[in-house]
């Protein structure tokens, strides 16, 4: 029998968990008064959509994941759990997952629709496996969460959604791009066209520093919208200017992989960080 286990590492559930909180934080921000069966639904719908989505995710990538070494102990190339019960699973969890989300409102269904179609089409099939920019374009899929909490609590997606919606899309490439450049060879084996694996690590970190530097712009002007207050802007910004310097000391220094290791850890506490302080503040 499939140890529980095997479907927390199949369904990615530290990552899910934290696309979850950014929808959760998101929602608490937007609402004037919790309804707590708004929540529970969104929650709920959100989870399963988001597993189910990983899911497919792991199927579909599955040949590549048995090459790279950072990969070949998931679940599926490892054996532990096979590709049809897998997609079975998935599946069932995206199609109750968008089902769930439609019965909070039709701007929910749409963010959690949209975020299947961009993971799933746009970036797994059309371009990870041609494209070095395919990380841009499916990032917006990781936003999605947070501009589906935002349409939970005003039934409209609005400027402060969107806002939230982007600082997690544009993280997103730098959150990926980092770890990219310190298994650079591993993309390179696979034959997957990770930007710093085609165009070198020193690239790969220039542009993630001009995306933690955008990252850094969009939430200095989230005060402006009421979104979270000055202070805690400046605490957020911590790890995100810690990541950037890293980088930059390992363009200097010529240890870039060592040191994009260590800011792709500082950039998974910013997001970590940076959504409990909305909520909070």
């Amino acid at each position: 029998m499939t140890s529980l286990r095997n479907y927390f590492e199949l369904f990615k559930i530290r990552q899910t968990l934290l696309l979850l909180v950014t929808g959760l934080m998101s929602y608490l921000e937007a609402v004037e008064t919790v309804d707590l069966a708004t929540l529970a639904l969104f929650v709920s719908a959100t989870f399963l959509a988001i597993c189910g989505t990983t899911g497919i995710n792991m199927v579909l990538d599955a040949d590549i994941d048995a090459i790279m070494f950072r990969t070949r102990k998931r679940p599926i190339p490892s054996g532990r759990i096979d590709k049809k019960t897998s997609i079975t699973i998935s599946v069932a969890l995206v199609l109750l997952g968008l089902a769930l989300t439609y019965l909070v409102n039709i701007y929910v269904f749409a963010a959690g629709l949209l975020g299947f179609l961009v993971n799933i089409f746009l970036y797994t099939i059309l371009l990870k496996r041609r494209h070095p920019a395919s990380v841009v374009f499916g990032g917006f899929a990781g936003g999605m969460p947070a501009l589906g909490g935002w349409a939970a609590a005003t039934a409209s997606f609005g400027i402060g959604g969107v806002l939230l919606m982007l600082l997690v899309a544009i993280w997103s490439s730098l959150h990926i791009w980092t770890l990219a450049i310190y298994y650079a060879d591993d993309y390179r084996r696979a034959g997957v066209p990770m930007l710093p694996a085609i165009l070198g690590e020193k690239t790969g970190a220039l542009a993630s520093i001009i995306v933690g530097c955008i990252v850094g712009l969009i939430t200095a002007i989230l005060p402006k919208y009421n979104i979270m207050n000055i202070y805690a802007t400046i605490l957020a910004e911590l790890p995100l200017l810690g990541a950037v310097l890293l980088l930059i000391s390992g363009l200097l220094k010529g240890d870039i992989r060592e040191k994009s290791y260590r800011a792709f850890k500082l950039a998974s506490i910013y997001m970590g960080v940076v959504f409990i302080l909305i909520a909070l503040t």
